[in-house]
C-alpha cells in the first residue's frame, strides 16, 4: 500500500472532513508526500477547520496506529481501494465526484464488471415485487452485475434475485462496513461477501447517518451503465439516483405504473420529465445497451384467445383465482390449467392468497 493510499485512509478517520475538504487537502500536497506528517505546514488547512478539529488531526498522526487500523481492516476481509489503485472502477472515475476510497468486502473483480443498477421503493406493491424480480433475473442471465443499496424493498429483492439466478451483485452502503444497515439485512450482506461484493466510501466504523444515503446514491449510478427504477414514490432516494445517472450521462429507465398509485408517481414523473426512458420489459433495456439476450433464438409461444383474455385481465393489478374465474366465466379446472401454463412460460406470477399478476 502506497503513501498516497494511506493518506486517503488517514483522512477518512475524521468524519468532519467532507469530501470537498479532502479533495482540497490532497491537492495541497505532491504525490508520495506523507500528509499526516506535513499538513501542519499548510495554514490553509487550519483555516478550513475549527481549532478542535485541527487539534484532533494533530493528535492522530501516529504511523503505528494507522497501520494497525489498516491491518484490522484486512484481517476482517475489508480491502481499501483508493482512486490511485489500478483496481478502482473505471466507470466510477468518470463521474464529477468519484469516491477517493472504496472499502470493499467480497469479490473485487466485480468492481470493473459490466453493471446495471436496479433501485426503487422500500415499501413496494406486488407489482413492484414482480417487476423487480423480472428485470433482475433477466439481467443476471445476461451476465450483468446488479448494483443496488441493500435497503429493504426493491434493493433486497434485486440482490436476492441475482443470487438465486447465480448472478452477480454489488451492494453500496451509506455507512461503514462494520455498521451494516438495515440490521435485518446483515445475513444478506454476509451472503453477498461470499461470491459478490459490498462496498462503501466511508471508513468502516462510520454509522449509517441519514445524510450519507443521498450521497451514496451517486456511487450506485456511477458504477452502472444504466439505472432502472422499478417502483418509487415521487420524493425518494431512487429518484435522486436516477438524476445522478442522468447527470453522469448514464441511461435511465423507469417502469410505468398506475397514475393513482403513490409508489408509481416517481417512475411516472421520471418518464414524463424525459429523465427516464419508458421500459415495458427487460428487452427494452438490453436492446438499448446492445447487450445480447440469453436464449434469444428461442421463439416465443403464441398465446391462444383464452390465455390472452386472462392475461389482459390481470395486466394492471393482481387478481385472486376466484376473481379471474368470475370475470372469465371459466371452470376452476380450465382456469387452473391456463394459469399454470402462463406461469411456466414466465408470463404470470402466483402470489400469496392464491392471487396472480402479470410478470
Amino acid at each position: 500500500m502506497t503513501i498516497d493510499d494511506k493518506n486517503i485512509i488517514w483522512l477518512d478517520l475524521f468524519p468532519f472532513i467532507t469530501y470537498q475538504k479532502k479533495v482540497k487537502i490532497l491537492e495541497m500536497f505532491s504525490r508520495g508526500e506523507d500528509i499526516k506528517q506535513s499538513f501542519s505546514s499548510k495554514p490553509q488547512i487550519h483555516e478550513m477547520l475549527t481549532d478542535i478539529e485541527y487539534n484532533k488531526m494533530l493528535s492522530m498522526r501516529d504511523d503505528i496506529r494507522l497501520n494497525q487500523r489498516i491491518e484490522k481492516y484486512l484481517s476482517d476481509g475489508i480491502i481499501p481501494i483508493t482512486i490511485h489503485d489500478d483496481r478502482y472502477p473505471s466507470m466510477l472515475r468518470e463521474i464529477s465526484s468519484p469516491p477517493l476510497c472504496l472499502y470493499c468486502k467480497g469479490n473485487l473483480q466485480l468492481l470493473n464488471s459490466e453493471c446495471i443498477a436496479i433501485v426503487g421503493s422500500r415499501k413496494l406493491t406486488d407489482y413492484g415485487v414482480v417487476t423487480t424480480k423480472q428485470y433482475a433475473s433477466a439481467f443476471s442471465e445476461c451476465d450483468l452485475t446488479i448494483v443496488s443499496g441493500l435497503a429493504v424493498g426493491v434493493d433486497t429483492i434485486a440482490h436476492k434475485t441475482a443470487i438465486e439466478h447465480s448472478g452477480k451483485t454489488i451492494a453500496v452502503l451509506a455507512g461503514g462496513l462494520y455498521n451494516i444497515y438495515p440490521a435485518i439485512n446483515i445475513s444478506l450482506a454476509n451472503k453477498l461477501c461470499e461470491n459478490n461484493l459490498i462496498i462503501s466510501e466511508n471508513c468502516p466504523t462510520t454509522p449509517p447517518l441519514s445524510y450519507l444515503f443521498p450521497i451514496r446514491n451517486r456511487i450506485i449510478a456511477g458504477l452502472s451503465r444504466a439505472v432502472v427504477v422499478t417502483e418509487a414514490a415521487e420524493k425518494s432516494g431512487s429518484i435522486k439516483t436516477a438524476r445522478f445517472a442522468s447527470e453522469f450521462n448514464r441511461e435511465v429507465f423507469a417502469i410505468p405504473g398506475k397514475i393513482n398509485s403513490p409508489l408509481s408517481k416517481g417512475t411516472n414523473s421520471l418518464i414524463k420529465s424525459l429523465i427516464a426512458n419508458i421500459t415495458l420489459s427487460p428487452d427494452d433495456v438490453l436492446d438499448s445497451l446492445n447487450i445480447k439476450k440469453e436464449n434469444s433464438e428461442n421463439p416465443t409461444r403464441q398465446l391462444d384467445i383464452k390465455e390472452q383474455f386472462v392475461l389482459n385481465y390481470i395486466r394492471t393489478e393482481k387478481k385472486t383465482f376466484q376473481e379471474i374465474a368470475d370475470y372469465t366465466e371459466m371452470s376452476a379446472r380450465e382456469l387452473n390449467t391456463i394459469l399454470m401454463g402462463l406461469e411456466m412460460v414466465g408470463l404470470v406470477t402466483k402470489l400469496a392468497n392464491n392471487s396472480y399478476i402479470m410478470s
